[in-house]
């Protein structure tokens, strides 16, 4: 009787104990697998904040860098007057650009 009950004792453990190491690993792996989606979404949340920062950053450039107000300031707060009449475009060749350019790097650069 013995040994019987030790047989289905060792077959029991034999059997059980992958099925409770496999649940056990399950368990842990479904929690990690929670933890890091809560981490996704904070992180999600937090990403939708900082673009929405961004866009009101760049509306507030926008704004700051406008035609109109910058025309307004230098003429209320500079006594500046805007001129209506057409300037003159100057057309300059490449080459007279390099030479120049080429000319000014040879004496700063010695």
């Amino acid at each position: 009787m013995k040994k019987g009950k030790s047989s289905f004792f060792k077959v029991f453990l034999i059997t059980a104990l992958p099925i409770v190491i496999g649940l056990f690993i399950y368990v842990m792996i479904n929690h990690e697998i929670k933890l890091m989606n809560r981490i996704k979404v904070n992180k999600q949340e937090l990403l939708a904040q900082k673009k929405n920062e961004i866009r009101d950053y760049q509306v507030e450039v926008q704004k700051l860098t406008s035609e109109a107000r910058i025309v307004s300031i230098a003429r209320d707060s500079l006594g500046l007057v805007r001129s209506n009449e057409i300037f003159e475009n100057l057309f300059v060749d490449n080459k007279k650009i390099e030479q120049i350019e080429k000319l000014v790097n040879d004496k700063y650069d010695n």
